[in-house]
């Protein structure tokens, strides 16, 4: 049981890896995305090795049993794992876009006067003329921005886009 307990363990491990990868390589970092490539076909080979060796010593046993199990189940745990990692890294930048119904000025007003990065767009909905202001931010600081949306009103219009890259212009904050 102890072997099928490692091999969970290295697989979940192993998958996390894999996960943060796969976002690495979406968003074009190809030195980290190569490096975590690596470590996870590393991990693989030695646990795939351990998992048929028990096969083939006892190709139906219940050790062999609960380590495929272990394998299969590490694989899916390590997804949920790497999701989650990679929520907690915010890597990268999101584009965010926000139109208010009633408080389009103030919200454009409190947003700017935060530091967040805006691009103002006159736009023409079903009920009239509105502002879409849109932000490229860092998506550490999408929390902080929602936040300051909600805060201004809660009925808040917004969309949230993956951004691939920024190649110019500003999108730090100001202090």
């Amino acid at each position: 049981m102890a072997t099928a307990t490692t091999i969970f363990f290295a697989r979940l491990f192993q998958n996390a890896i894999g996960t943060l990868r796969d976002i690495f390589v979406v968003k074009g970092q190809r030195m980290k995305a190569a490096g975590y490539s690596f470590t996870e076909t590393l991990i693989w080979l030695v646990v795939f090795s351990v998992v048929f060796r028990g096969f083939f010593d006892e190709p139906f046993g219940a050790g062999t049993v609960a380590n495929f199990m272990a394998f299969a189940a590490g694989f899916a745990a390590g997804s949920y794992a790497g999701v989650l990692i990679e929520e907690r890294m915010a890597v990268g930048h999101v584009t965010v876009q926000v139109i208010s119904m009633d408080k389009n000025k103030e919200l454009g007003r409190i947003l700017q006067a935060e530091g967040f990065p805006m691009t103002m767009i006159k736009a023409k909905g079903r009920k009239g003329p509105r502002m879409v202001y849109q932000s490229v931010i860092r998506r550490r600081h999408l929390a902080r921005f929602l936040a300051s949306v909600d805060r201004v009103d809660s009925n808040i219009f917004t969309t949230i886009m993956d951004t691939r890259s920024v190649m110019k212009g500003k999108t730090k904050m100001r202090s």
